[in-house]
């Protein structure tokens, strides 16, 4: 998958050296529709986490337990939870399923490279509602031996329009889940699916696997 140009340029200053950067995901929802993946789905997906320990997949954080291997359920994240689709793409580095994600480009809004994203990824036009959660990633070592970090700004978004379908190299698949029958992903990704399924106005300011308090 193509790399920004700044990073490059960067890393051909520091090397494989740790690499702060900024990154977004676009949790893009809509009514349920007929389309949608189903549980079977879900299942399937489950048998096939094995692609996370691929040699072109990441190493995040704990590993192999920063994924978890069980299809799961976000309806209870509100009370219209349950009646919502999921926009998911299958990534092509370790074959798992997860939200649109990027990196923000120098100089660019952050809800602006999550809209980006979402167009180049996954073929959606969306729009963002809300900044649902912003956190602090583990360190990210990739096959190539360059080490990142990011700090990741999480907007759920509403489908404004097309037919969901990998869009770039960056993914396999697109499709939208229902949002009571998800498949396997990391745990990131999990927390904000969850954080933008939920009615809270405020925004989740979440460490690891603590949530920092916000009044």
């Amino acid at each position: 998958m193509a790399v920004p140009e700044f990073i490059l340029r960067l890393r051909a200053k520091i090397g494989h050296d740790p690499l702060w950067l900024i990154g977004c995901t676009a949790v893009v929802v809509r009514e349920h529709g007929p389309d949608a993946a189903t549980r079977a789905d879900a299942e399937a997906a489950a048998a096939q986490t094995g692609t996370a320990a691929a040699a072109s997949a990441p190493r995040v954080g704990r590993g192999l337990r920063a994924v978890d291997r069980e299809a799961w359920s976000a309806a209870d994240a509100s009370p219209d939870a349950a009646e919502l689709d999921v926009l998911l793409v299958r990534r092509s580095d370790d074959g798992l399923w997860a939200p649109v994600t990027g990196v923000v480009d120098p100089g660019e809004h952050p809800a602006t490279a999550a809209v980006r994203e979402t167009l180049e990824e996954a073929r959606i036009t969306a729009e963002v509602e809300r900044l649902a959660q912003v956190h602090v990633t583990d360190e990210v070592v990739h096959p190539n031996g360059d080490i990142a970090q990011y700090t990741g700004l999480v907007f759920r978004c509403r489908y404004a329009a097309g037919e969901a379908g990998a869009g770039d190299d960056e993914s396999t698949d697109a499709r939208w889940w229902p949002a009571a029958s998800l498949p396997p992903m990391r745990e990131v990704h999990r927390q904000a699916i969850r954080a933008a399924l939920g009615d809270d106005p405020l925004c989740e300011l979440r460490d690891g696997d603590a949530v920092l308090p916000v009044r």
